[in-house]
């Protein structure tokens, strides 16, 4: 406790308390006693008006550090800036201003000159001006249902005339601690639709129907009940609504202005409309999270191989940083041992990873396209399969290689190369003691081959063994527990590599990163003296991305192509 800690602290702090009492008539009679959570307190009474305010100045465990509270005894509330009926008074001095020199005596003064300033005399109020800013968290914590206002919807909404009705469609999304957050999705019909939402993903388009209402001033509408807006709704005419019927269970209206909207949310309780006005939440002033570079993302189409911890928290950030388009690739379904480093959860456990990581980017940003392929690149699949896999990847701005495997790596390359594109390859090593992070553009570095011949040559020559490749995660140790990697490493490795991705789409030709590799140390092992210890790889010229085919190569195999169509055809005749 801090008054036995620091025993002077609390003398002077009751010796403060009793000098502000015996100077001021304003403060009547104290008695300091231990409250029920072994917290010290002081009772007192402030005389404003006339009137007798009973008062405990609460001391916190961590006082001085923490400001007390000063509190009412009678569970009143006698101030506007109070945190609710019997809440502490909210002070000159809080926890955002607070300075551990500030006594309690101090507090008290505090608030006698806010309760006195509220009441100059008797039978006045005047208004205190307020230096406290509530969040809006702070302002919603008592409200579970709650609005998205965009900037969109409301742009929309602006344009339609005053006094007219709307069928439109609403999104709720259940959260956590018994939240619900519910937003305009359309305006339409399903078959004729006029605005929709585009900013906010979409989870479901399942959408429950409702009324827009279009007003001249929300502020000329005080709505409490369902009494008030029934009229509202009777005076509004609309195409294609259905008034309410015994049969109708809940209805959704939403009521705009210029300015900003409402949702009323109805249903029908024991024969009787009960009303739950939702909070609205303004994200129209929201500001721009991404860089002004990051805007040709959007256009950008990204193929990656490997959709297990590695690639699936490279897709998830390339989504955040605005990538439009995925070519996801990979055969493999997640299980409960996956959730310690996948970017997935339990609601995808059973499914495949490519698919629960398209219902995962889809919910990341709006408008994402996802192509999922549930294909093993070098395993036992199908001539066609693999060469349609192929023609899809060979369509993407940026190749990622983060499967680990020199089979998956060589298709990937393959692509690459006879398409001129981009790749990136990453592998986190066993046990997590680091990895590695590769870039390879064409005519830049060398062709992906003979690099990733360059990278393994570079492993050996360090004159440690090396046990980077493979496709676990532990590493076993003599005479040790195995190293594991864990979420944060797969993490680390997974940031650095769509860094560089997003560096490759936006800077094509000239590049943040001096050097085309990176072998990240995350533990003292292998070459790393210790955690983050980083080592620069540059890449030597080694061959050519384009394979250079002669004019007689060409005649060539154009002969043979036609003479196999002249074959076709004799042995498609039949004699007449």
């Amino acid at each position: 406790m801090w008054f036995i800690r620091n025993p002077d602290r609390l003398k002077s702090e009751l010796e403060g308390i009793e000098t502000l009492r015996d100077g001021n008539a304003w403060i009547g009679a104290t008695t300091n006693r231990m409250l029920k959570s072994l917290k010290f307190g002081v009772d007192f009474d402030l005389a404003v008006n006339g009137e007798t305010l009973p008062f405990t100045l609460e001391y916190p465990a961590f006082f001085p550090e923490t400001p007390p509270s000063v509190i009412p005894r009678d569970g009143r509330r006698h101030s506007s800036h109070q945190y609710g009926a019997g809440g502490e008074l909210c002070l000159e001095f809080r926890s955002d201003n607070w300075d551990p020199s500030i006594t309690g005596a101090i507090m008290i003064e505090s608030a006698y000159r806010l309760l006195s300033g509220e009441h100059p005399t008797v039978g006045e109020r005047a208004v205190v001006p307020s230096a406290h800013q509530e969040t809006l968290g702070q302002l919603l914590r008592g409200s579970g249902c709650r609005f998205l206002l965009t900037h969109e919807l409301k742009a929309y909404a602006a344009t339609l005339p005053a006094g007219t009705g709307h069928l439109c469609s609403i999104v709720e999304i259940h959260g956590p601690n018994r939240t619900w957050a519910a937003y305009v999705a359309a305006v339409g019909t399903p078959s004729d639709l006029t605005w929709r939402e585009n900013t906010i993903p979409a989870r479901s388009d399942k959408g429950e129907p409702a009324l827009l209402i279009r007003v001249a001033s929300l502020m000329d509408l005080p709505i409490s009940d369902q009494q008030d807006l029934d009229p509202l709704i009777a005076a509004t005419p609309c195409d294609g609504f259905v008034p309410a019927d015994e049969n109708t269970r809940t209805r959704i209206t939403v009521i705009a202005d210029a300015q900003s909207a409402r949702l009323y949310y109805s249903f029908r309780q024991e024969g009787v409309w009960r009303l739950i006005p939702y909070s609205t939440i303004d994200l129209t002033n929201a500001t721009a999270r991404l860089p002004e570079t990051y805007g040709g993302l959007a256009s950008k189409k990204v193929g990656v191989v490997g959709a297990g911890s590695l690639g699936s928290k490279i897709a998830a950030s390339l989504t955040r940083s605005g990538v439009g388009s995925f070519v996801l690739v990979d055969d493999d379904i997640l299980t409960p041992g996956n959730l310690v480093r996948h970017e997935l959860d339990a609601g995808s456990l059973g499914a495949h990873k490519v698919d629960g990581l398209e219902s995962r980017l889809r919910a990341v940003a709006p408008g994402v396209n996802v192509s999922g392929r549930r294909v093993v690149l070098g395993g036992q699949e199908s001539s066609g399969t693999t060469a349609s896999v192929l023609d899809e990847l060979a369509t993407c701005d940026l190749l990622v290689d983060a499967t680990a495997d020199p089979q998956a790596f060589n298709f990937v390359a393959s692509v690459a190369r006879q398409f001129l594109r981009p790749m990136i390859w990453a592998e986190v090593y066993a046990g997590g003691i680091g990895g590695f992070v590769g870039r390879l553009r064409p005519e830049n570095e060398p062709p992906p081959h003979a690099a990733r011949r360059q990278y393994l040559a570079w492993c050996r020559d360090q004159g440690v063994p090396w046990h980077g490749e493979g496709d676990r995660y532990d590493a076993q140790r003599e005479d040790a527990p195995p190293l594991v990697a864990d979420d944060a490493e797969v993490a680390v490795i997974a940031a650095h590599a769509s860094r560089m991705a997003v560096d490759v789409l936006i800077r094509p030709d000239t590049s943040a990163f001096p050097h085309p590799g990176y072998v990240i140390g995350l533990s003292a092992e292998w070459i790393f003296a210790e955690p983050f210890d980083t080592r620069p790889l540059d890449f030597s010229p080694e061959g050519e991305w384009r394979i250079e085919i002669s004019g007689a190569q060409v005649e060539a195999a154009v002969e043979y192509v036609l003479s196999l169509l002249d074959h076709s055809v004799d042995a498609d005749r039949t004699d007449t």
